[in-house]
């Protein structure tokens, strides 16, 4: 998520940088129920989900720095790879699992959306296979060569910005804006100062690659007996999301679209991102592999997501037909019946709702009506809402 914010969240601007390096800085939540503890900030857990489609984990969604799943589905004519690391470690890591249960060669990867902590790493796959094609949908291919990727360029910078800040929150239990740490949060300081020298390393290494095949609304693969399909549904989480849904094994990875425990709600236009996950509904899936977090086996969450989407859609069109000016609209908001559900009362993830989720999704309701541009997403129109 955020770039540029290596401290605790607590009220903060939209910025054209979201969602790429530093998110879990601040978004401090918990691993997944049963998760083993990650040895390093790039480590996968792998689990094949159905036979030959296999997703990886990270086993603490919000470990600095956040970096996205990836699934792999080992077809009779090659896999076919979405999310395939947002570091190059991480891609080669997935190369060495997916060599350890087929010696067929990657011959596609899905970019679910232009965020660069599920692309930055993809560059290693084809370094192996020079032949993949790389699949995403047209805005991403445009956001990828364009301005919204530049934040690359610092990436090399990582450690000289912030390393310091690392070792005096961990020695202080202060963030960089003098907030004091919860045990988590400075836990993460701490896991994060012992892989300062492996995380500059990888950075340096991040390359943007850009898609060689984009659609615009579906794209069918059939390898032997197995179909493939990449979808685009709707806009939500940036104007160029795709899901990878395998019909016959009722499974879909959505990339950022859903991430758990809370949600990332940058510049998400509610009914808008509330239609999109409707349709994601109807597919029928038995499984579901969100951008980050753990794996869904029925729509619970996703039910959960529509709701908070279409009560706070409802709560804004309300307030500004009473005449409330979007000040008003904006204090008045009410998250309060949310909150306990996305983090079940566990304070370090209330802080990571309120950062993530709250703050920003006020701002962009507004935003949804107005037109003004989203800067992650890109402009919408006013009844884009």
């Amino acid at each position: 998520m955020l770039a540029d914010c290596p401290s605790v969240p607590r009220s903060r601007s939209l910025l054209p940088l979201s969602f790429v390096i530093l998110v879990a800085i601040s978004a401090v939540g918990v691993p997944s129920a049963g998760a083993r503890p990650a040895q390093d900030p790039f480590e996968f857990h792998f689990t094949e989900l159905a036979p030959g489609v296999w997703t990886g984990e990270r086993p603490d969604s919000a470990r600095i720095p956040v970096m996205g799943n990836t699934v792999f589905v080992v077809t009779e004519e090659g896999v076919i790879v979405f999310d395939g690391g947002g570091l190059p470690l991480m891609a080669e890591r997935l190369l060495a699992k997916i060599a350890s249960v087929t010696d067929q060669p990657v011959t596609h990867i899905g970019i679910s959306h232009w965020h660069g902590d599920h692309s930055f790493g993809i560059s290693a796959i084809l370094e192996k296979f020079p032949e993949a094609e790389v699949v995403a949908h047209s805005f991403t291919r445009a956001a990828m060569l364009g301005s919204p990727v530049a934040y690359i360029d610092r990436y090399p910078d990582f450690l000289t910005n912030y390393g310091e800040k690392f070792r005096v929150g961990a020695e202080q239990g202060l963030d960089s804006e003098g907030n004091e740490l919860s045990p988590i949060e400075r836990q993460r300081y701490v896991e994060t100062i012992d892989h300062l020298e492996l995380m500059g390393a990888e950075f340096g290494r991040a390359r943007v690659t850009v898609p060689t095949i984009t659609f615009e609304d579906r794209l069918v693969l059939h390898r032997g007996e197995r179909t493939v399909e990449f979808l685009f549904l709707g806009a939500g989480n940036t104007a160029g999301d795709i899901l990878l849904w395998l019909p016959q094994e009722k499974i879909v990875a959505t990339g950022d679209l859903v991430v758990r425990p809370t949600p990332y709600l940058f510049n998400v236009p509610p009914r808008i991102w509330s239609a999109t996950l409707q349709r994601v509904n109807e597919l029928g899936y038995q499984m579901l592999v969100p951008g980050h977090g753990d794996v869904q086996r029925d729509t619970a969450y996703v039910d959960l997501l529509i709701e908070l989407a279409d009560t706070i859609a409802d709560q804004r069109d309300a307030l500004l037909a009473e005449g409330r000016t979007d000040d008003e609209v904006l204090e008045a908001l009410d998250f309060s019946g949310f909150e306990e559900r996305f983090t079940g009362g566990d304070p370090s993830l209330a802080d990571s709702f309120e950062a993530w989720a709250e703050g920003p999704f006020r701002a962009a309701a507004l935003k949804a009506l107005t037109g003004e541009p989203m800067v992650v997403i890109g402009p919408r129109h006013p009844e884009d809402s």
